[in-house]
């Protein structure tokens, strides 16, 4: 267990370089999922509400009547 930690909190070097463009191309990745996400939420909202409450009445029967 001591090793464990001891390998976790030592400090190694890595000799690496992110330059800002990988950067804000990871920003991009992840407000795009975050969009993707909240956009399938949005899609299939109305379904997610009927099997949460129960309720077999959908948006697209409420418009037929």
């Amino acid at each position: 267990m001591k090793l464990f930690l001891l390998l976790l909190f030592m400090p190694f070097l890595a000799h690496a370089y992110i330059d800002p463009g990988s950067g804000s191309a990871i920003m991009s990745a992840i407000i795009g999922a975050i969009v993707a996400i909240g956009v399938t939420i949005k899609t299939y909202w109305y379904k997610i509400k009927s099997f949460f409450t129960g309720n077999k009445n959908t948006f697209e029967d409420d418009d037929k009547e």
